[in-house]
């Protein structure tokens, strides 16, 4: 018998191997706050809410409500709001991109400024 014929009767011997599914889980302490993730190898004894791969993926947008037992979007407000208009001087930016900002050091061929409205 050769080592072929030897390997495959081996490994024929140990039957099918099944992976493991995946249960995506956002785990939880009481007062809502996400403690971990997993996908396999689940502690035991913790709380958790079984969700889908997006929600896994974006958990850090999310809070637990504990008593209604599911996720809440986080609203973010940074507090920051500044209205912006075309200006001669204020901030740099590229000519018809007003979201690439130019540093003081950089320069660049095409650029129109926007200034804070008061």
């Amino acid at each position: 018998m050769s080592w072929e014929e030897e390997f495959n009767q081996a490994l024929a011997s140990f039957g099918a191997v099944t992976p493991e599914p995946f249960e995506y889980r956002i785990h939880y302490d009481d007062t809502g706050r996400i403690t971990m993730c997993t996908m396999q190898q689940h502690p035991k004894d913790t709380q958790y809410l079984v969700v889908d791969r997006n929600l896994y993926d974006h958990y850090y947008q999310y809070k637990v409500n504990v008593q209604r037992k599911c996720l809440e979007k986080i609203a973010i407000d940074l507090g920051i709001r500044v209205k912006l208009k075309k200006s001669n001087h204020g901030y740099a930016v590229v000519k018809h991109h007003a979201g690439l900002v130019l540093e003081s050091n950089e320069t660049y061929l095409d650029v129109e400024y926007y200034d804070t409205i008061n």
